[in-house]
Order: structure tokens, then C-alpha cells, then sequence
């Protein structure tokens, strides 16, 4: 994941990527180097190593809580510290943050993750809780600080806005993450109207061409820009002024889905409902593919929407990857799960990918007297019969649906949208097509089947075995089908 995609999941908000200086702390123990030592002494070694290192972080946080407090932060914070594997040993608040949410003390708004967890929206909940522990899976890859706004929910139920800053603070000697501080102001009634600006500008670090629109009149600051946006005749109307870029530069086939996009009311719309709406396209002008974003820019006091930000994020890199890696997947799923003869799926794509799937039904069928036909004919002849039934079969079911090869002349398909008179009439159907195969070098060589079909919405699982006792059934008489329904 890249910082890209971390903006891409913002809910109910803007983020910005920034780095600011922070202080060094850089007079602590050193760890012992244990390839300078004799092996019999590397496991005194090792714990004289943790016990500095538990001596070292304590003293880093102290000084970290110094610096905070130095610099005058009385805002809402909260505090985390993590082991060397990076699991959270830690969560603290600041007094500020339980008096900006209403809360009375410790014991109201206990010093846990899950409290910090609860003082979070609802709807956007999970959202921001996963930005979070995304962020801290890769911070290696971001810089300091990061930053967000979003909504925070106070003890009697109201809700505010903030905007958030986040520091990862790294162990100096493996990069480990041993601190990181989240500051949060609220800024709902916009008296830091000027401070939160600024987190706006930083977006133009992010996104390849962003504006900031004021959604009363449309008018907008362009944030950051590049060449191709440069040729574009100016409009004083944000909308008008992204649809002359579609006009311009964007291939064909994506400008009337743009077009439809670029509306203000529908734009509105969905943030509020889903805190942003995004659509892919491809510049022709660039030769790149590219992600529009909106996102909320900031709020009126009655909550009401006062600015929008419009980014685009240049996606080309991270859809390449996703395609090679595809590719990939394809080409190593063809060999493991793919019969060698029949070249359609194969047992083990059942067993592995397939048996706890919820569908509609299952059928088994296998070849009616299949052994006379190798004995009279020749088992290459059994083969084509093989190939040519799996054929028959994949070209007469949906795509979504699955044929598989269940072993030897028995086959195995999985209908996950049919009823039960659709699925009579599928089988009725491939009983015939049977009877039309034909093989060149055995003309006197006929093929018939004999089908049994397990229908009810059940796991996949939970159908094989009685799709199985119905084919017994049909093969007491053999070329015919019967469905047993759960």
C-alpha cells in the first residue's frame, strides 16, 4: 500500500502527507553488538540488550513527552507505545481530549485503544480505525507527520470536527516504531479557519492536480497543478473548469461517465453519504491513468458543507502492479487448478476454493458405460470423449457457474443462480446435447450421461453428497437426470 491509497481511504475527510522536523534524541545506551563476542556469551548479551532497550525507550518517551509539552500543545492528544514487533503495549489521552469530548476523568474515558475507538462515528468507524492501523503497518514509508480531519463523537452525543496530526517516533537503531502521538483540534465552529488551510494546501503534495472549491459559487483555488491542466481554457466555475480538462485531454470512451460524474448536486450528495466519490479515467495527453477524488474540505457551524477538494491521483504505477500481479495469479492458478486433460477445473480447485461457497445447486453426471468405450474404441478415443463432454459442458452454463472435473468420467458443476425449473430444463438439455458429440475416427461411438442435481441455497459442501445420491438414482436406468431438493 502506498500513500496514495492511505488518502484514497479517508473517510469523511482530507489527508496530507507533510514532513516537519521533530527533535532527536540521540544520547542513549548503544546495544551491544553481539558478532563482536564469543557465541557463549551472546545470550547475557541478548537480555543486557533488553534491558537497554526497555531503558532507552522509556527515556525517549519521556523526552518526546517534554518536547510535546515544551511547544505548548494543549490540544487533544493521545499517546501509544509499541514493542520492537510493533504490537501496541500502550494508549494514553491527554486531559484536553476528555474535556473536548465531555468526559470526566480517567475513570469516564479509560486510557485504552477501544476508548479512543468509541469516541469515533459510527458509520465511519471502521473506516478510520483501518486508516490507523494501515498507517501504522507501513509508516516506514511515510514521513513524520500525518494528518486528517474527521468526526469525533462526544460522550452526550454530539458530534465535532477535527483535524488530526500523527507523529511516528522510530527507534533510532532498526526503525522500529516505538511512539506515536495523535493531536486533535476541534474545529467545528471553524475558529481555526486559517490552521486548517494550511492542511489543505499540503494536499497539492499529494495529488497531481487538486483544487479547493467553495461549493456556495463554485468559485475555487487551484491547489496544485500540472502541464496538461496549464493548456486548458480557464472558468471561473470549478465543474465547468474540470469538464473543459475532460474535453481536452481525457480519452473518449471515459468522457460521458466524467461528464455525468462532474455534477455538483450528485457530488454533494455522495460525500455526504459516503465522505467521497472517486472515478478512474485515462489521460490522453499524459499517457497515464488517473483516480478524480472529492473529498470534504471543510464545514459551515451548522455542519453543512462550506468547501470540497477535488484531487487526482496518478494511479498508472499501482494498476500495472495490480495487472502483473494478476497475471500472475492467473497463470499459477492455471496450473494448479486446471485439469491437464479436460483443461477445465479440477478437484483441487473444489476442495480449495470452492466447498464452503453458498450456491443454488450441484450437479454430478458422469458417463454412461464409459469403460465399454475405452475397451471398444481405445482410450484415446476415451480421452476426446473426456474433452469433448467438458466442452459441451462449459459452452452450456452461465460464466459465473463452475464445471469441474470431478475425476475420471465424472464431473461436478455448481449453479449459483437457478430454479429448480431452470435447472431441469439444463439438464434435460445437456442429455441431448450428449447424444450430438461425435468422433471422427469412431463414427459407431455414441455418448449418454446420466445427471443427479442437489437444489437449495446450502453451502457447496452440503450438496455434493446428496447430488450424488440422485446420480445413483439415474443410473439405474441411465440417460436421465434427477433432482433431489433440500
Amino acid at each position: 500500500m502506498d500513500k496514495n491509497t492511505i488518502v484514497d481511504s479517508i473517510d469523511n475527510g482530507v489527508g496530507q502527507f507533510e514532513a516537519e522536523a521533530s527533535i532527536t534524541v540521540d544520547d542513549v545506551a548503544p546495544l551491544f553488538d553481539l558478532s563482536d563476542y564469543p557465541e557463549e556469551q551472546h545470550e547475557i548479551l541478548t537480555e543486557c540488550n533488553r534491558r537497554i532497550d526497555e531503558a532507552n525507550g522509556k527515556y525517549r518517551i519521556a523526552r518526546f513527552r517534554e518536547d510535546m509539552f515544551a511547544k505548548g500543545l494543549k490540544a487533544g492528544m493521545y499517546f501509544c507505545t509499541f514493542d520492537r514487533d510493533e504490537n501496541m503495549t500502550g494508549f494514553e489521552f491527554n486531559e484536553e481530549t476528555r474535556q473536548m469530548l465531555g468526559y470526566d476523568g480517567l475513570e469516564d474515558l479509560p486510557d485504552e485503544f477501544d476508548s479512543w475507538v468509541k469516541t469515533l462515528v459510527p458509520e465511519e468507524r471502521d473506516g478510520i480505525v483501518k486508516l490507523f492501523w494501515d498507517s501504522i503497518r507501513m509508516h516506514r514509508e511515510l514521513p513524520d507527520i500525518t494528518h486528517a480531519t474527521y468526526r469525533m463523537q462526544k460522550k452526550d452525543g454530539g458530534i465535532i470536527w477535527v483535524t488530526g496530526a500523527g507523529r511516528f517516533i522510530r527507534r533510532p537503531d532498526d526503525g522500529s516504531l516505538e511512539i506515536y502521538m495523535g493531536c486533535y483540534r476541534d474545529i467545528t465552529a471553524q475558529q481555526e479557519r486559517e490552521e486548517h488551510l494550511k492542511i489543505i494546501e499540503a494536499i497539492g503534495r499529494v495529488f497531481n492536480f487538486s483544487l479547493f472549491i467553495d461549493v456556495s459559487d463554485m468559485s475555487y483555488r487551484v491547489i496544485s497543478t500540472n502541464e496538461y491542466v496549464e493548456k486548458v481554457p480557464k472558468d471561473p466555475d470549478a465543474f465547468r473548469f474540470l469538464k473543459n480538462n475532460v474535453a481536452d485531454s481525457v480519452a473518449e470512451s471515459f468522457r460521458s461517465s466524467l461528464y455525468e460524474w462532474l455534477d455538483r448536486d450528485r457530488v454533494l450528495a455522495a460525500i455526504e453519504e459516503h465522505g467521497s466519490t472517486s472515478l478512474e479515467f485515462y489521460s490522453e495527453s499524459a499517457n497515464r491513468w488517473f483516480n478524480g477524488v472529492f473529498l470534504v474540505g471543510d464545514r459551515n457551524e451548522d455542519g453543512s458543507i462550506a468547501h470540497i477538494v477535488y484531487g487526482c491521483l496518478d494511479t498508472t504505477d499501482t494498476k500495472l502492479q495490480s495487472l502483473a500481479q494478476q497475471k500472475r495469479i492467473s497463470e499459477f492458478e492455471t496450473e494448479i487448478y486446471i485439469d491437464s486433460l479436460s483443461r477445465i477445473r479440477n478437484r483441487r480447485f473444489l476442495d480449495e476454493k470452492l466447498v464452503f461457497e453458498p450456491c443454488k445447486a450441484v450437479v454430478m453426471a458422469d458417463i454412461d458405460l464409459f469403460k465399454e468405450i475405452n475397451d471398444i474404441a481405445g482410450h484415446q478415443v476415451g480421452d476426446e470423449a473426456i474433452q469433448k463432454v467438458a466442452e459441451t459442458l462449459e459452452k452450456s452454463v452461465r460464466k459465473d457457474d463452475v464445471v469441474i472435473r470431478y475425476g475420471g468420467d465424472e464431473f461436478l458443476i455448481v449453479f449459483f443462480d437457478i430454479t429448480r425449473g431452470e435447472l431441469e430444463n439444463k439438464l434435460a438439455h445437456l442429455s441431448s446435447a450428449m447424444k450430438e458429440i461425435r468422433f471422427e475416427n469412431s463414427p459407431e461411438v455414441r455418448i449418454t450421461m446420466s445427471f443427479g442435481g442437489a437444489f437449495g441455497t446450502e453451502l457447496v459442501n452440503n450438496l455434493i453428497g446428496v447430488a450424488d445420491k440422485a446420480l445413483y438414482e439415474s443410473k439405474k436406468t441411465r440417460d436421465t437426470y434427477t433432482v433431489y431438493e433440500i
